[in-house]
């Protein structure tokens, strides 16, 4: 039963983010309390006691979550600014083009007001061949505005994420930043010792593969460009560019060999002490410094931690891996970072240890991918064959466990990600990352050139595979938006099979199956409408989009992604259908409303007499409104208020309408201006 308090936990944190009001946390830590003192009152009461535990761990995941959301808030921009922006920089990070992305901790901006100062902000400095330097304390001129709100209702909330990250503002700098105090402190050393490696080793090994390395030391990924980010994604490699827990273990596991096999080689050591757990706490330390030069981001926070409690494991003569720890860690990181529950990175990591632990149970499984004990020649092809089957095993498994929530977050899979892995990995697993381990070392003496040479051919190798994948037909293939409820289904079920030893574990099939079936049954929007008034797209008969324009390229590329069409904003744009001129776009197609897109009031008074639905990039006055002969009119106002707009025609002739400001709710990372307007 311990193994399902994570899953309970996740529960109540599900529950907190999925309602449209921010509960009191008072009331929910009562309610933990309370219900703590029942389980400690009745936890000798036979089937009362697991159902008491039960309730508390889902009260535990709303206290969490609600906690956590109350420390973390600070101010957030409500409008775009342009100003002068001075304060320190937190973190540096090279682009593809040369540029720099920047988080920065004002200390001033714009004149506003030490109360409505975002506490950091994310800058992106476009200019090329300027320094600056975590730490230190910068001046320039910037455009700052309140972190996006959704494309559309119920996507990916952007402004979500950020407010967990202390971020209020984001934009991009028209100067050059001036140094106005040199970097300081500890974190300031940390940073730049980050900085310094990732352009060694950019400098080093160069061109692609080099700013891919960087990336698998020191996570800065917005060097590697588009091109090879995709090709990755399409073979099912994309998983390799952010560090987690392949990353830990690869570079915590080689610390944690070379260790113990260094002492092994003494054998009064090796006879008299426990080397095997002096092995583990170097490898402790080591994946603490990898954490560190990696940037520390939440996912490898994850996997430090998980790690931590397999080294400790061992220390302390408990099994390293098992479902027991995994349950730990997700206990750990739940209560520490509960909106880690809402990312793909936590659900797919997650999913795969999981299934893969349970998988590798199975003696059957463990005898076929066990390698031979002694070493020599003759037993050198089982040696292979085992290397390779389990390398099979794991593809599939971890791939199986990971599809579904990849393609109902992203709505890609990728087709041939088994192919992909299977040429790829063995590369990462035994050139690239031990490489970047020896470099590490040799780097202070200068001797890492050699080391990194070797890494940089590794990388160029998977890059090559990701390359020759993705050229195959179909390798990237696109799906629609499913129901939150199909994968809820396939968590459970999966849950339920893995978790369980008995026979009912073979029960979660069916939810599974049922989530299967369920996943295309969301019923698509006829019409979407941009957050700023400033794209339009409608369902032709065919099922597929017909854009008004090609841009906003984002969105309109987001709007094609969630509906499952891998085509282009350009091709979606093109269509006899839509007709354009200086006033608007008119779309008209049989058997379907006539929808109207107007630019200039003039445009949609004279739309007002021919279109069912129109909708207005201007403010359409009350007197116009009142005597317009569409069935529906949405104008800028009525966009700004709600947001992203979609409109769903019912088989009774009527339109639902829904909004993005709407499905958020009002909740603290919600500009309170639109939600109070909403309500």
């Amino acid at each position: 039963m311990f193994l399902w308090t994570p899953v309970l936990l996740a529960t109540g944190v599900a529950a907190y983010f999925a309602v449209g009001f921010e509960p009191s946390p008072m009331i929910l830590w009562a309610l933990a309390a309370v219900l703590t003192g029942g389980y400690v009152a009745l936890r000798q009461r036979g089937l009362l006691a697991p159902l008491t535990a039960g309730l508390l761990c889902l009260a535990l995941g709303l206290a969490a979550a609600s906690l956590r959301t109350h420390l973390v808030a600070g101010p957030v921009l409500d409008k775009p600014l342009a100003g002068q922006l001075v304060g320190r920089v937190d973190a540096v990070e090279e682009t593809d083009t040369g540029g720099r992305i920047a988080i920065i901790a004002p200390r001033s901006f714009a004149g506003l007001p030490a109360n409505r100062l975002p506490r950091r902000v994310r800058v992106n400095i476009r200019l090329k061949d300027m320094m600056i330097e975590p730490g230190a304390v910068v001046r320039l001129r910037a455009r700052l505005m309140p972190p996006p709100e959704p494309v559309m209702p119920g996507g990916f909330d952007y402004a979500r994420q950020v407010w967990f990250e202390g971020l209020g503002g984001v934009g991009f700098a028209f100067t050059a930043p001036e140094q106005v105090e040199p970097p300081d402190g500890a974190a300031a050393m940390l940073a730049d010792m980050r900085t310094r490696i990732g352009a060694r080793i950019r400098e080093v090994i160069g061109g692609t593969a080099g700013a891919v390395s960087a990336a698998l030391v020191t996570g800065e990924r917005a060097a590697i460009p588009k091109a090879a980010a995709a090709d990755l994604r399409a073979a099912g490699l994309a998983h390799v560019l952010a560090i987690s827990g392949l990353h830990m273990m690869l570079f915590g596991g080689s610390v944690f060999w070379l260790v113990r096999a260094g002492l092994a080689l003494v054998p009064r050591l090796a006879l008299s002490y426990p080397i095997k757990k002096w092995a583990a706490a170097v490898a402790l330390v080591g994946a603490t410094f990898y954490l560190a030069i990696s940037g520390a981001a939440i996912a490898t926070q994850r996997a430090w931690i998980m790690i931590t409690l397999m080294f400790v494991a061992i220390m302390l003569d408990r099994p390293a891996l098992s479902l027991r720890n995994v349950a730990l860690a997700a206990i750990v990181i739940l209560l520490w970072r509960p909106e880690s529950l809402l990312g793909a990175s936590f659900q797919m990591s997650f999913a795969a240890v999981v299934a893969l632990i349970a998988f590798y149970e199975s003696e059957t499984v463990r005898r076929l991918t066990s390698s031979p004990n002694r070493l020599g020649l003759e037993n050198l092809p089982r040696r292979i064959g085992a290397y390779a089957l389990g390398l099979a095993f794991t593809s599939i498994v971890a791939g199986a466990a990971t599809g579904a929530i990849g393609a109902f977050h992203f709505n890609r899979v990728a087709v041939y990600g088994l192919a992909g892995n299977m040429a790829a990995m063995p590369l990462v697993g035994i050139v690239v990352m031990p490489m970047a381990l020896l470099a590490l070392l040799l780097m202070p003496f200068g001797l890492d050139a050699p080391a990194l040479w070797v890494m940089g051919a590794g990388v160029d190798g998977m890059l090559r595979v990701a390359h020759e994948v993705a050229s195959w037909e179909g390798a990237d293939s696109f799906v629609a938006d499913a129901p939150f409820l199909a994968l809820l289904l396939l968590v459970f079920g999966g849950l339920w099979l893995a978790l369980w030893r008995e026979s009912w574990r073979y029960l979660g099939l069916a939810p599974m199956l049922l989530g299967f079936a369920l996943w295309g049954a969301t019923p698509r929007p006829d019409v979407l409408i941009d957050r700023d008034a400033a794209l339009l797209a409608v369902r032709a008969t065919d099922g597929r989009l017909v854009l008004a324009a090609a841009r906003p390229a984002y969105t309109a590329e987001q709007w094609l992604r969630h509906d499952g069409d891998n085509r282009t904003p350009g091709e979606a744009a093109r269509s006899p259908d839509m007709n354009c001129d200086a006033d608007g776009c008119v779309y008209r197609q049989a058997g379907r409303p006539i929808v109207a897109f107007a630019s200039t009031l003039e445009g949609a008074i004279d739309d007002c007499t021919l279109a069912d639905i129109v909708i207005a990039k201007v403010p359409i006055p009350p007197r116009i409104r009142r005597s317009c002969g569409a069935e529906l009119v949405l104008d800028y106002f009525d966009l700004w208020r709600g947001g992203a707009t979609t409109l769903t025609f019912g088989t009774d002739g009527g339109i639902d309408i829904a909004t993005a400001r709407q499905m958020r709710g009002a909740r603290p990372w919600v500009q309170r201006q639109f939600a109070n307007r909403n309500q």
